[in-house]
């Protein structure tokens, strides 16, 4: 007789979910991007969504909650240089950190750590070097 199956502890990993402590970090570029359709479109090709990704706030809730194809334990996504998102569509940004939150509820809940930030700075490669010297333009 074999013995009983253990309870599954929901706050427990999933060994399943992926190899190890698999983490995936992943920076969406949003500089020059002041609508919902760009937005959307750069989130969709950072986090390599699905052909069948719809493009609207539905379909982007769908693919954070899901994200079969991109398996880990803990998710990283960074929202970098959002200032002309926020200028320009401050309701559209708010939307998606709206949604990227109940996405991060959803993956707690199923024992997956799930971050997300907004950051202003650029990209290390676009910044001056401190000791560089003044652009002269």
């Amino acid at each position: 007789m074999s013995p009983a199956p253990k309870p599954i502890d929901p706050k427990q990993p999933d060994p399943e979910r992926a190899g190890g402590d698999a983490q995936v970090d992943i920076r969406v570029d949003l500089a020059g991007c002041s609508d919902k359709a760009t937005l959307l479109a750069r989130l969709a090709a950072a986090l390599q969504f699905p052909d069948w990704f719809g493009h609207n706030w539905d379909a982007l809730s769908d693919c954070l909650t899901d994200l079969s194809w991109l398996p880990a334990r803990r998710y990283r996504i960074e929202l970098a240089q959002p200032q002309a998102l926020r200028t320009a569509a401050p309701e559209t940004l708010d939307t998606a950190l709206e949604i990227l939150g109940e996405a991060a509820e959803f993956w707690a809940d199923e024992g997956v750590i799930f971050e997300f930030a907004l950051s202003e700075t650029p990209p290390a490669d676009d910044r001056p070097a401190p000791d560089a010297p003044a652009d002269p333009r």
